[in-house]
């Protein structure tokens, strides 16, 4: 094929990529997986007091409560599971700690963070020691839409929540990441993505500002999708310390094209650029200007 097909074709197969673990030499960055809860691995509770059971149903003996934060490991998955405001995931067998007493129970899956973020405990590292968590608490199926909740914890306490729907299903999983922008009373920029990696399926970051306050809000929300060989709408956005980038604002770009072929060769048919700016006043995410 022509280059501006391998192009397209290239776009998919990005998103396909993009189901990798994360770089472990880079903690601002974590994947989650879409091959469900695996046996080994570690993860952490998403919610405060977690009741870790004797048996998988709602009915069977407290063990412990888990504080947020707590890590478990999966000893097994269980074919049980539990539907909870639209949300089915399986009863997991964990071993945990609570201070020096080791448990084993059941946990149902929708209290383990399906991402996490550990910021390394170091004098100079902003927010040191803070452990960032994202899962879903909802969905409807009917419109296809998740509940997503991002969380802040420090030594088995919430620091700062925030809960937002966005477009997906339960076979979605979240691309997490932080970084730090010199937005005033802001002391950390989150972004999540719950997507399935894939042609014609939807992506693209959720926003969320950490304020010094301890609120979290979520302030943008942008949308990618592309159809190798028929059309692309990629939505990315520049922050102020991002080559382009302006002081105290975001500028998301658009680019939108169609393709036909024709005798073998991809043609484009349509393209369109759209620029809209953002600034940030200290409090909330105000839109400025659009260019069409």
């Amino acid at each position: 094929m022509k280059q501006l097909f391998l192009t397209l074709y290239s776009l998919c197969l990005v998103a396909a990529l993009g189901a990798q673990e994360a770089d472990p030499s880079n903690w601002m960055q974590s994947y989650g997986s879409n091959i469900g809860f695996e046996v080994g691995k570690t993860y952490y509770s998403l919610v405060s007091d977690a009741n870790l059971r004797e048996k998988t149903n709602t009915q069977s003996t407290v063990l412990t409560k888990l504080p947020i934060a707590s890590t478990v490991e999966i000893l097994s998955v269980s074919t049980d599971s539990l539907s909870i405001k639209g949300v089915k995931l399986p009863w997991v067998q964990v071993r945990t700690a609570v201070g020096e007493k080791k448990y084993t129970g059941y946990l149902w899956g929708g209290f383990l963070a399906l991402a996490s973020i550990q910021t390394p405990n170091e004098e100079y590292t902003p927010n040191a020691g803070v452990l960032y968590l994202t899962g879903v608490s909802a969905f409807d199926e009917a419109k296809h839409l998740l509940t997503v909740q991002v969380r802040a914890a420090k030594d088995g306490k919430e620091l700062a929540k925030c809960e937002f729907t966005t477009n997906g299903d339960l076979s979605y999983y979240p691309e997490f990441a932080v970084r730090f922008e010199p937005f005033k009373n802001v002391k950390g920029v989150l972004t999540v993505n719950y997507y399935y990696p894939a042609c014609g399926y939807p992506a693209g970051d959720n926003v969320i500002f950490w304020l010094e306050n301890n609120q979290m809000l979520k302030v943008l929300e942008t949308s990618s999708v592309s159809d190798g060989g028929v059309f692309y709408s990629a939505e990315d956005y520049l922050m102020p310390s991002d080559k382009g980038g302006i002081g105290d604002h975001i500028l998301v770009v658009r680019d939108q094209s169609e393709f036909e072929d024709r005798n073998d060769e991809m043609v484009r048919t349509s393209q369109k650029y759209s620029l809209t700016l953002h600034k940030w006043n200290g409090t909330k995410l105000v839109k400025l200007k659009d260019w069409k």
